[in-house]
């Protein structure tokens, strides 16, 4: 994962990494949960108006949806994916509860409990088990 945000921070301008929050598993495993298994990619949250800007670097891609259309998203680099939306949470919410890690680069790391919402949100098999993970391990964190 160290090479992954070494890579993002390649290509992000350092006056720029705070309009790029790093969510999904490995934001989890930056906020110090064992989800006990690997993380090989790093998901990245932006807002709707650096998405639309990032169309002058980026190829847009998508992937189908969960139950609905197709969703878009920026691949910039190998197991790099940057999107303007996930599941159960808004960007200017994970905004207010983001920072950045001794791990990342100085990019904000979404907080817990809004990645927590996303997991619930998710509802796949492997959220469901993420969940568990961080509820077991959260208190220990705290404490």
């Amino acid at each position: 994962m160290d090479d992954l945000i070494r890579l993002l921070a390649s290509l992000i301008e350092n006056d720029q990494r705070n309009n790029y929050i790093l969510f999904g598993s490995a934001a989890i495993a930056l906020r110090g949960i064992d989800l006990d298994r690997p993380i090989n990619d790093l998901d990245v949250f932006v807002s709707q108006d650096t998405f639309e800007g990032l169309s002058k670097k980026f190829k847009l891609e998508e992937k189908p949806g969960n139950d609905g259309p197709a969703v878009p998203f920026y691949k910039p680099a190998e197991n790099i994916e940057i999107w303007k939306s996930f599941p159960g949470v808004t960007f200017s919410d994970v905004a207010k509860n983001s920072s950045p890690t001794t791990a990342s680069a100085g990019f904000p790391v979404g907080g817990l409990d809004d990645l927590r919402s996303w997991k619930a949100a998710q509802g796949r098999e492997k959220d469901r088990a993420d969940l568990e993970m961080i509820d077991k391990q959260r208190g220990a964190l705290a404490g």
